[in-house]
């Protein structure tokens, strides 16, 4: 009975045994776990604690980018606006271009015509130089002639100074006149008197304040025409052709 008890409690401390290492031997494997999860931790806080401070780092890197891209889009809102600036002043500058282009093909055509004008000119301009030449040579020749009518002239001059007396003795009738009172003033008679040697035709005009009348007469060589009646104030004019007129008044 003590025998059996014996091997018993040997047994059960044999068992015992085996359960106290089997379980030494897991806590052993849970304490190096543990402690190799304790480092794990630990390593996972430093981890950890690098990695926040990397989030912050990336967190101020990310808000420095947003920074400047803010900045870079307020540039490119700029570089937008000035580049349809630019565009907008290309436009203009391509319009002005082309009104440049315009004139200048314009002017061209301008300059092309003023070229021809130019040549035909200077044709006219050489044919003018060589008439010119002619012309001198005429103006020489009419300046020659032009001294010769001027000498002319003035001897001519001279001539119709010296003729002038005698023209005017050869307008001048060849006739006197009288008047002759009658019936105690109250009427006059003109005696008309033919001094050259050959009949004398006249036309007398007698104008007064009441009528006028005339009468066409030949006056005989050396002879003599009465003109009757005339009343006093009235006016007489005798003419005849290549002679001046003379006139007279009754009174």
């Amino acid at each position: 009975m003590r025998a059996g008890s014996f091997i018993g409690m040997l047994a059960a401390c044999a068992i015992l045994a085996i359960v106290i290492i089997v379980f030494g031997v897991k806590v052993h494997r849970l304490n190096a776990k543990l402690a190799s999860s304790q480092e794990q931790l630990t390593q996972s806080k430093s981890d950890a604690t690098q990695a926040q401070t990397d989030l912050t780092k990336a967190k101020s890197q990310v808000a420095d980018l947003q920074t400047q891209l803010d900045k870079a889009k307020g540039q490119q809102a700029d570089l937008q606006v000035q580049l349809d600036k630019s565009k907008a002043q290309q436009t203009e500058i391509q319009a002005q271009l082309d009104r440049s282009k315009a004139q200048s093909t314009d002017l061209q055509a301008q300059l092309d015509k003023a070229k021809v004008q130019s040549a035909d000119l200077q044709a006219q301009l050489n044919q003018a130089t060589s008439g010119s030449s002619q012309l001198l040579t005429q103006l020489d020749q009419a300046k020659i002639q032009s001294m010769d009518l001027q000498s002319r002239l003035q001897k001519a001059e001279g001539e119709i100074a010296e003729l002038q007396p005698l023209l005017l003795k050869a307008r001048h009738m060849p006739v006197t006149t009288s008047l002759e009172k009658v019936h105690g003033g109250r009427s006059f008679t003109l005696h008309i008197n033919n001094l050259n040697v050959q009949p004398l035709s006249v036309n007398v005009s007698i104008t007064g304040p009441d009528k006028a009348r005339s009468q066409t007469n030949i006056i005989g060589a050396s002879a003599t025409l009465n003109v009757e009646k005339l009343a006093p104030g009235e006016t007489v004019v005798i003419a005849s052709d290549g002679f001046d007129p003379v006139t007279l008044t009754a009174e």
